[in-house]
């Protein structure tokens, strides 16, 4: 296509401008002949004044000496329709506006130096009074010794006109037959310059396909055929490159396939350029079989990751969220591919198996002090009041009817306990099969705070909506037990009169929905802490009045990240505290 629009645009051009030239040439020999037609014309009309004049004054010498006589005499001579001749005596001047009649006033002066009568004609071309372009001849009438009349001949300049328009067909036709042969040599001049550079593309169309072998072979000596010898040493150069590059390749992937850790790069686009063994098992899917793909799968997570530290030149050291690899926890340092001049155009990550050592840290804290803490405080409540009943406090119906209620209460916690105990080990096991489908978030936001809104009190609910109806593929249940303990929590630690901020929205191809209390807010120290089993904040939450087991947000967490999702918290002490969690729209 490029070719054929080189080849049209020098033909065109090469086209236009010999149509210029011949328009230009076309409309200076027009000029010119009008300039030489109207000459002519006005001499002729001249030389047929004079030859009336002539013949008038010989009529008059003859005895013919009346105006009359004259004017019936001079229209013998009248050649055209449109030509006018006129005998005027000299008297009738006085009566004439010499604007109108200067040929007139210029005859009647010479004649009256004394001048001959051959030289008294004269001529000009001027406007007649209906504004008509004519040419006026004028010649006197003089027998001997006494002028007798003046003849004066006018005739239209439209006859000049007429006669240019008669070779216009003939300057068209040299017109197109001059196109036509430039139309030929440009076509044949553009083939002669295009050829070459069919030649050149071709072979740089082998270049760009891998092809260094054949060598391109441009005709001549001109720049074209030394453009054609650069592409050959560029070829060459090439080969060389290319060669040294893969023997580097296979040299550097031989050290990183021989790494326990697995290692991913990527360019900056998210390609995968560089994955070692290690690094293909540890994000392949459980039960996938290897078919021969050597490129891992990469979660969102670790995607988003990498794109950072290959666009921002950030370097990042996180855990992946266990959706992205199955059942493992995987420890990811990412760092940015460094190019000329110091800008990322990559990023490598290092993987690290942690499944382990994460869940041999969570035995050994579950097993000490938090379950035997949070067991340890309603067993004792129950315990003590129960002494007291047995005691004899259960002889006053009032206190007997206050004990049991508080340990019927201490008994719901145990419940609750065991209850979310269990819930964490089959998240944690990978025991919870999710039933997904399409949720919508607003809706579901809804039905939960009317739900809960019977335990506000005088606490307000502010539901911030979008304009669009957001949709989720989630578990339903489990996505209303998120929101149930986030906004559990909101309600606790909001004082009376508070108000609690519910937001959901896209953003960024994920449903983010945002919960956000009016309480005493968390301390920075225990921020990383919140979503952590059994962990209760010292200051701020662990003295309020009805507080729970510590195992809601370890929970809500696992809900979010069996989902695919990420969850995370923000506070200002004195101010409250924002909880956040995401899902994918799609459920991936």
């Amino acid at each position: 296509m490029m070719q054929r629009s080189i080849r049209a645009r020098l033909t065109a051009s090469y086209l236009l401008l010999v149509s210029a030239c011949l328009i230009l040439v076309a409309t200076f020999v027009t000029w010119r002949l009008q300039v030489q037609y109207m000459t002519t014309y006005r001499s002729v009309i001249l030389t047929q004044a004079r030859l009336i004049s002539r013949m008038l004054q010989e009529y008059g010498q003859e005895g013919g000496t009346s105006p009359a006589r004259l004017e019936r005499m001079a229209q013998e001579f009248k050649w055209r329709p449109e030509a006018t001749i006129s005998v005027l005596a000299e008297s009738a001047l006085a009566t004439m506006d010499r604007a109108v009649a200067p040929d007139l006033y210029a005859v009647a002066a010479c004649v009256a130096r004394g001048d001959r009568t051959a030289d008294c004609a004269r001529e000009n071309m001027h406007r007649d009074a209906n504004g008509q372009v004519r040419i006026f001849a004028a010649a006197p009438v003089v027998v001997p010794g006494q002028p007798l009349a003046i003849v004066r001949v006018s005739v239209p300049t439209g006859w000049v006109w007429v006669q240019l328009r008669r070779m216009i067909p003939q300057l068209g036709l040299g017109l197109a037959i001059g196109l036509v042969v430039a139309w030929v040599v440009g076509w044949l001049l553009a083939r002669s310059l295009v050829e070459p550079i069919d030649e050149l593309t071709a072979g740089a169309a082998r270049i760009s396909g891998g092809d260094l072998s054949q060598p391109v072979r441009p005709h001549g000596a001109d720049e074209i055929a030394r453009l054609g010898d650069m592409f050959n040493r560029m070829a060459d150069r090439l080969r060389g490159m290319i060669s040294s590059l893969s023997a580097e390749r296979t040299k550097l992937e031989a050290i990183v396939s021989g790494m326990m850790d697995g290692v991913v790069a990527t360019d900056r686009e998210g390609a995968v350029i560089l994955a070692n063994q290690a690094a293909t098992e540890l994000l392949r899917a459980p039960g996938a079989s290897d078919s021969g793909n050597v490129t891992p799968p990469l979660g969102p997570r670790l995607r988003t990751v990498l794109a950072e530290a290959a666009t921002q030149g950030r370097v990042t050291a996180e855990e992946l969220p266990p959706a992205e690899v199955g059942n493992r926890l995987v420890e990811v340092h990412c760092a940015p591919i460094a190019g000329d001049g110091g800008a990322p155009i990559g990023a490598v990550a290092v993987l690290r198996d942690v499944t382990e050592l994460r869940r041999l840290e969570r035995l050994r804290r579950e097993l000490t002090a938090n379950v035997s803490h949070e067991l340890r405080t309603p067993l004792t409540s129950i315990k003590g009041f129960a002494e007291t009943l047995l005691g004899g406090a259960m002889r006053d119906e009032s206190t007997c009817r206050r004990f049991l209620e508080i340990i019927d209460k201490e008994a719901n916690r145990l419940v609750k306990l065991v209850d979310d105990l269990l819930d964490l080990s089959r998240f944690e096991d990978n025991r919870v099969i999710l039933d997904l489908g399409q949720v919508d978030v607003g809706q579901l936001v809804e039905e939960t705070v009317a739900r809960l809104r019977p335990l506000a009190g005088s606490r307000d609910f502010e539901l911030n909506a979008p304009p669009e109806d957001v949709i989720a593929v989630a578990d339903r249940d489990r996505l209303a037990q998120v929101l149930t303990n986030l906004l559990d929590n909101a309600i606790k630690f909001t004082p009376d009169g508070g108000r609690i901020s519910v937001i959901w929205r896209c953003s960024n191809g994920e449903v983010e929905v945002a919960v956000a209390d009016a309480g005493p807010g968390i301390a920075e120290q225990d921020l990383p802490h919140v979503f952590e089993r059994f962990y209760k904040t010292d200051r701020s939450r662990a003295a309020t009045p009805g507080g729970g087991s510590g195992l809601g947000l370890a929970i809500t967490k696992h809900i979010v990240e069996a989902h695919g999702g990420r969850i995370r918290v923000s506070s200002t002490p004195g101010k409250g505290t924002v909880f956040t969690f995401t899902l994918p729209r799609n459920g991936d």
